[in-house]
């Protein structure tokens, strides 16, 4: 990406008819959202700065607005380097990398892509979950090696089994609208949804207590954000209330799911299999404790990653951040 460098004096004001805002943008962007940024602005685009801390901190000194994914930790610390912080962009919809009270402090609004990916999860959850009750990938590999192993590939059908959705937002219920087209009973859990509002849209979806939910579920998926009282929210304590054969699928945050407790639940049987799209670190420490069992699906934070979500996610983006330098509002503001 060309940088366009414009000369300002310390104040960041400008010392020429052509200065313009600029905008550092610390991870992959789609080319979509830096077309629609570098019509306005001046975009720097250093997608590799998430993992260089130092130059990170060097380089939002003199820039007004701040794009990131999930990797760039937007704390006090990197605040207090950026005085001409007006917006800070998110690629993406979960905000635990960014100190929202530190910006709130200092009248930095930020902006996020709600829904944006929301369809590319939904099908990456089903995806994941057929390939692993129908063995996809084991089965490949035997027919691969000239097998024919068809009695020993009897698989399991969704239909039927209870899904269990922890948060019922954007992606919870459009996971839930395809449960039930796949003929699944739906049950959720969200403390700020109603089922008046479940109502409204159409869905035939009791809202439950969600110690109820984690007990009913056959298929508990996860869409919660990472917060200090959502942390470890499913441990041992939750996991031993589920039912014997249950499959858990995490395309949300990592921090959600006690990963030694789902390890544990595992090696004994008690959990049957699971989807993990996200990390309480990532990438994860080598050895990964999940890579011997037969019956987990491990991608690589990629749940929201095709590519018409992402054009969706940079236009977005980049249109709310363009508003705010231009003395508007974001449409889709944290």
């Amino acid at each position: 990406m060309k940088e366009v460098h414009v000369p300002s004096d310390p104040r960041g004001q400008a010392t020429g008819t052509a200065w313009k805002p600029r905008i550092l943008v610390s991870e992959f962007m789609d080319p979509v959202g830096l077309r629609v940024l570098e019509e306005h602005v001046v975009v720097h685009y250093q997608p590799d700065l998430a993992v260089d801390r130092g130059t990170l901190l060097r380089a939002v000194a003199d820039h007004d607005a701040l794009i990131v994914r999930n990797r760039t930790r937007v704390d006090r610390e990197l605040l207090e380097h950026a005085p001409r912080l007006r917006v800070i962009g998110r690629l993406g919809a979960g905000l635990d990398n960014i100190d929202l009270d530190g910006a709130r402090q200092r009248g930095i609004p930020v902006t996020y892509a709600r829904g944006a990916n929301a369809e590319a999860v939904v099908e990456y959850v089903f995806a994941a979950l057929l390939h692993l009750v129908r063995r996809l990938s084991d089965v490949s590999a035997k027919v691969r090696a000239g097998e024919w192993p068809r009695e020993e590939f009897i698989g399991r059908e969704l239909s039927g089994r209870v899904l269990g959705l922890l948060g019922f937002g954007e992606v919870g219920r459009r996971v839930g609208r395809v449960g039930l087209a796949f003929g699944m009973r739906v049950v959720a859990h969200d403390p700020l949804i109603t089922q008046d509002d479940v109502r409204g849209w159409g869905l035939d979806v009791p809202l439950c207590a969600m110690k109820d939910v984690i007990a009913e579920a056959d298929v508990l998926s996860l869409h919660l954000p990472l917060l200090p009282e959502t942390s470890h929210l499913i441990g041992r304590s939750a996991m031993a209330t589920m039912r014997p054969g249950a499959i858990i699928v995490n395309a949300a945050r990592g921090g959600v799911l006690d990963e030694q407790a789902l390890a544990e639940a595992l090696a004994a049987g008690r959990i049957a299999g699971a989807v993990l799209d996200v990390r309480e670190q990532e990438p994860p420490p080598q050895p990964d404790p999940f890579a011997s069992f037969e019956h987990v699906v491990l991608t690589p934070h990629l749940a929201g990653l095709t590519v018409e979500a992402q054009e969706r996610v940079g236009a977005s983006v980049a249109r709310d951040v363009l508003a705010v330098l231009q003395g508007g509002e974001a449409v889709h503001r944290a």
